[in-house]
């Protein structure tokens, strides 16, 4: 049965473009072959993909699926510097079972609560105001400008920047840098996920030496704080702070990203967001989790045992098994036309009531931190992005546009607009 499954579909490769701008057909066919399916990829390796929702948030609370890496997984990698300072940096606590994880998530928890989450809407509001005018004033002086670039990447990462207390001057590296660690190498220059494994590595290091010598009012100094008290080794203090920064900041901005991009092409949402207010915005917010999610998949799990998910799958000890929340959150069993973008599926009142609650944060004892802070972030900017820049349109092929390639996190890669005036041109 298995073969028949894996002659169906081509191996699959994450660094695709194709598959990157447009995975659901692939996962909907995979999904119609069952919940959980053994997989071929391109690599020459295999993996259980789950698709179905039900089975995905089965999966995401069992723990006899283990968060942590068998040793030596993926391929076979050269000892180096660099592969030093990879295994170093996935030492985080996604890449943890419990009790390691529940200590490790503890002493992040304190810094995303609501109460300090929402005291950080003033901040935010200054700062999606401040890009919206720069980026009205470059399309008043180019005619045109790049969402990703003068929007959706600055404001995550300059919001979780002061809760980290990470320096402003270096984002554009650190963006660079964990780019290259969340893409497939195949879709890579040859040694550029090395390098940039090393660099962070060596940023970190430095980061939080500097911590150590003039601690702020930040998460980075209270973590070091917390490690010459004990709560952390140094391994876990570099693991921690790489994490933090690359969650903080990747998903939000690809939820940012593939927001306007479903309102560009959806006019008629637009408009419905803009009469309805605060609660419609919200709604857009979670329709794009639902189905656009920035979180294409979780980090890989293994089986610690054989497990039945029912209906015949059952999936063998010591397997790689990758949760794809961007199928589950398209499953039509509990998404009554899941491939539509309907923000209205989530406001009160809804036909049919609301839908299932989505997984574009996961479910179960690795659910998101940061996804209050996500919502709140996408909330407040997205209404002055659109209100402070009126008429914008698209100025490329929605369905030509490059994405990030990979199954961990996805977002276009660019997201070109033109000011109102090149909409329509005088005769």
């Amino acid at each position: 049965m298995i073969g028949e499954d894996e002659r169906v579909l081509a191996p699959l490769n994450p660094a695709d473009p194709a598959f990157a701008r447009d995975p659901y057909p692939y996962y909907a066919q995979l999904r119609a072959q069952g919940p959980a399916a053994r997989v071929a990829l391109a690599n020459g390796t295999h993996a259980w993909l789950v698709t179905g929702y039900e089975q995905a948030r089965a999966v995401l609370a069992d723990p006899r699926f283990s968060n942590v890496p068998p040793q030596r997984a993926g391929r076979p990698r050269p000892e180096s510097a660099a592969q030093r300072a990879r295994e170093c940096l996935a030492r985080h606590m996604l890449n943890s079972d419990a009790p390691d994880h529940t200590r490790l998530r503890r002493l992040t928890t304190a810094a995303f609560t609501p109460r300090r989450v929402n005291a950080l809407r003033p901040r935010i509001e200054h700062l999606a105001a401040g890009l919206v005018a720069e980026l009205a004033e470059q399309l008043a002086r180019d005619g045109s400008a790049d969402l990703v670039d003068g929007f959706a990447f600055p404001l995550p990462v300059l919001v979780i920047g002061e809760v980290l207390g990470v320096p402003e001057a270096d984002r554009k590296d650190l963006r660079e840098w964990t780019y290259r660690v969340g893409s497939p190498a195949d879709a890579l220059e040859q040694g550029a996920v090395e390098e940039a494994w090393a660099r962070l590595h060596a940023y970190f290091t430095e980061l939080i030496e500097q911590k150590r010598r003039a601690p702020g009012d930040d998460l980075f100094s209270s973590l070091v704080h917390d490690a010459s008290e004990g709560g952390l080794d140094d391994g876990e203090l570099l693991a921690m702070a790489f994490l933090l920064l690359f969650a903080g900041y990747e998903t939000t901005m690809n939820l940012l990203a593939s927001a306007s991009l479903a309102l560009l092409t959806h006019p008629g949402e637009l408009a419905a967001a803009r009469r309805g207010g605060e609660e419609h915005w919200a709604a857009v917010v979670e329709e794009t989790l639902r189905h656009a999610s920035p979180l294409e998949g979780t980090t890989w799990r293994r089986t610690t045992q054989e497990v039945d998910l029912g209906g015949g799958t059952v999936i063998p000890a010591e397997a790689s098994v990758l949760v794809v929340l961007a199928a589950a959150s398209r499953d039509p069993e509990f998404f009554p036309a899941p491939d539509a973008f309907r923000p209205g599926r989530h406001l009160p009142g809804a036909e049919g009531g609301r839908p299932a609650p989505h997984l574009a944060f996961g479910h179960g004892p690795h659910f998101c931190l940061g996804a209050r802070l996500a919502r709140l972030e996408a909330a407040v900017a997205l209404p002055l992005l659109f209100e402070g820049l009126p008429g914008i349109g698209l100025a490329a092929d929605p369905d030509a546009l490059p994405y990030r390639p990979g199954l961990l996190v996805r977002g276009p890669r660019r997201l070109p607009v033109h000011a109102p005036a090149a909409q329509a041109p005088s005769a």
